[in-house]
């Protein structure tokens, strides 16, 4: 769960004028929009022209293995403690978690010992939503009028403009009403959208744990079953992710301790205010495994996964400058001087970081979580990768 920003002044200042009122906010947004945010990409044909349906249940070779597990090592020196997971189809996976559960007092970590994800759970949310839309029990143009009559242009903003970040909707996270306390999802749905728009929907975009949240409820609404429980049905259990579970309130799990410089920090909601905007727990392995079964088809059809990676606006806000855009719950990194275009899904929340990617020309995938909070995840794919790129050239 990653907080976001208000767009421009300029921007800011038309919608508090557009939204005045609940009336004058229905009308004076257009069902048809006209899109002002930041530029668009799209992943290249070229990735989805590779045989990503080979399978990654094989063991990676010894020397490989040996190379990833000392850049994994020198990681340790920098973090308490590093779950990490390289997967190459057609070859196998590889996967450690190591180093210290909290520093103090000591606690190491034990095999496949879970840390929290934070964002990384958009994907498994906007991959449940995408497969009730392909059962016909929703569709991705319904406004969210149905579910949330009294939120903000509920007439206008759409399932996929949750999706895609471009509601306008203020993300609750971004509050600081929002305490440390555990707040139910209505709670921190509610926060965000008693808040003015940012934009009127489908104009621009802008990072919103609130519309995550609002998803979330969405599917409970239509499965009849905790979100929890729908995501265990419909992901978890199918593709065996035996280390990967939603935190609920008052259910504690042998979570490693998150730290901020070392520290370990208490969350007294126990991770699970997020809900489905970044409240899971889980492995590097198993999001290892997530992705390559959704880029391999396994959890949706092709086409749904290709248009999850079209149409992305640049990340903006504090995101500005990282070369990233922004799907349907998924993320387009391009970095020249480093990893290269990669897809997948960052995650950061108190304590912890986490990155999940499959970069295709190197086609692995690879999936890093700290717990510390100053130290990016995506510096842990760097050397994997760079560790994966030595190794083959002296083949």
């Amino acid at each position: 769960m990653k907080p976001s920003r208000i767009p421009t002044a300029a921007l800011l200042v038309l919608c508090v004028a557009l939204q005045a009122s609940p009336g004058m906010a229905q009308t004076a947004c257009s069902p048809a929009p006209t899109w002002a945010g930041p530029p668009m990409r799209s992943a290249p044909e070229a990735v989805w022209q590779k045989d990503l349906n080979r399978p990654i249940d094989g063991q990676l070779s010894a020397g490989l293995q040996a190379a990833l597990g000392d850049a994994l090592d020198k990681m340790l020196p920098h973090v308490p403690a590093a779950s990490v997971a390289v997967a190459i189809p057609g070859q196998g996976i590889w996967s450690a978690t190591r180093g210290l559960a909290r520093k103090a007092p000591p606690q190491p970590v034990v095999s496949d010992q879970q840390f929290q994800v934070a964002s990384t759970v958009k994907t498994l949310t906007a991959a449940v939503v995408l497969q009730l839309a392909e059962e016909g029990r929703l569709k991705l143009g319904d406004t969210i009028d149905t579910w949330f009559p009294d939120a903000p242009n509920a007439r206008l903003t759409t399932i996929e403009q949750l999706l895609r970040h471009t509601s306008g909707l203020v993300s609750f996270n971004a509050l600081p009403s929002l305490g440390t306390a555990y707040r139910t999802p209505a709670e921190i749905i509610a926060l965000g959208t008693s808040q003015k728009p940012q934009f009127c929907p489908g104009t621009n975009w802008s990072y919103s744990n609130t519309g995550y949240a609002m998803l979330g409820m969405i599917v409970e609404k239509v499965e009849g079953a905790p979100f929890a429980k729908v995501l265990a049905k419909r992901l978890v259990k199918p593709l065996a992710l035996r280390h990967t579970a939603m935190r609920q309130p008052g259910v504690e799990l042998p979570v490693v301790a998150g730290h901020a410089s070392g520290r370990p920090v208490d969350a007294p909601d126990l991770y699970a205010t997020p809900y489905a905007a970044g409240a899971l727990a889980s492995t590097a392995g198993d999001l290892a495994v997530f992705w390559h079964a959704l880029l391999a088809g396994k959890v949706l059809p092709g086409a749904s996964v290709h248009r999850m990676f079209t149409g992305m606006p640049a990340m903006t806000g504090p995101y500005a400058g990282s070369n990233a855009f922004y799907g349907m719950g998924v993320q387009l990194y391009d970095v020249p001087d480093g990893p290269g275009l990669m897809l997948g899904h960052s995650g950061g929340i108190e304590g912890f970081t986490s990155i999940v990617a499959y970069v295709p020309a190197d086609d692995v995938f690879i999936a890093v979580a700290f717990n510390e909070k100053q130290v990016p995840a995506e510096a842990g794919l760097w050397a994997l990768l760079r560790a994966v790129r030595t190794y083959r050239t002296k083949q």
